[in-house]
């Protein structure tokens, strides 16, 4: 599996688990950070399969 996928899966996951209130990132109480950070990540995994798609 390429690497934008886990990082598309893992974005989506970290987005999830930021909006569901309960996980936050380590050293913050706010789980919009968690939110902010997986969808860096989600973007980075679309861009990495867009980027890709030719090959």
């Amino acid at each position: 599996m390429s690497a934008g996928v886990w990082n598309l899966g893992f974005g989506i996951v970290a987005i999830a688990a930021g909006l569901s209130g309960r996980f936050a990132i380590p050293g913050t109480s706010d789980p919009t950070y968690l939110v902010a950070a997986g969808g860096v990540l989600a973007a980075l995994g679309v861009f990495q399969l867009w980027r890709h798609r030719g090959r």
